[in-house]
């Protein structure tokens, strides 16, 4: 293969769990213009179908809960029945709540840990499943700097991008030898609904920024080439990684 060839994907199914979101979506696109046909899933259905609409002829919608297992199986059969056996997976689906750890509530728990990880399992189980009867695939995971290091007032957001780290090696171990690769992603504060909440506390966002030396947020668009890079032949040798995309801020 060519240098540029390496990063096509034509031909592929990419399923991207929480596409319709802002780092979700950004990425949808950029796996299409590699030549991928995209799966946008979503919770929300309509976002889903805005996603696609800008997206254009190789996106189709489908809709899922990730706190489902069972929501999560049908939408893998859904895939493989009406679009075809998916190469790539992303999983982009993520929810915070901003609270001290010692008053945080036990429901905002259980719904941050079920969307952030136990969705994330839920999704590489299923499609992974179905990789590993082909003996291929590529699964990305969207982790976070703050599965690495400690942060302040997002004890349940830490706990479950800690949570992807550990399940992204731990996967990507039990699997290499059967040709399904497992990586992430770990973005720092990027500019979407989900990290723009540090915009509401200006002396936290402050501090944010001071810890990311290229000094200021990311852009969705920014994770293109890493979710690309990832997907694709390019990265073929890689698995178990955890790729930063943040700024230098755990450089730092």
């Amino acid at each position: 293969m060519s240098a540029p060839d390496l990063f096509r994907l034509d031909g592929t199914v990419a399923v991207v769990v929480g596409g319709a979101g802002g780092l979700g979506r950004a990425m949808a696109r950029g796996l299409a213009e590699a030549g991928a046909t995209v799966v946008v899933a979503d919770r929300d259905a309509g976002a889903a179908k805005a996603a696609v609409d800008t997206i254009g002829r190789k996106a189709v919608a489908v809709e899922v809960d990730v706190t489902s297992r069972d929501s999560v199986e049908r939408m893998a059969v859904h895939v493989e029945a009406t679009v075809g056996p998916a190469g790539v997976l992303v999983n982009s689906a993520g929810i915070t709540v901003r609270g001290a750890a010692e008053t945080f509530a036990a429901a905002d728990w259980d719904r941050i840990l079920g969307v952030n990880l136990s969705g994330v399992f839920w999704a590489c189980q299923a499609v992974g499943r179905r990789m590993l009867e082909r003996r291929g695939g590529s699964i990305v995971n969207i982790a976070s700097i703050a599965g690495q290091i400690g942060l302040q007032g997002t004890i349940a957001y830490i706990a479950s991008k800690g949570g992807v780290v550990g399940l992204t090696r731990g996967l990507a171990v039990e699997w290499a030898s059967r040709g399904v690769r497992v990586n992430a992603i770990a973005p720092s504060w990027f500019e979407t609904s989900l990290g723009g909440l540090i915009h509401k506390e200006p002396e936290y966002a402050a501090r944010a920024m001071r810890r990311v030396p290229v000094g200021r947020m990311g852009q969705p668009d920014e994770l293109i080439g890493a979710v690309v890079y990832l997907a694709s032949p390019a990265s073929a040798m890689v698995t178990g990684h955890i790729l930063n995309v943040d700024g230098g801020t755990l450089a730092s």
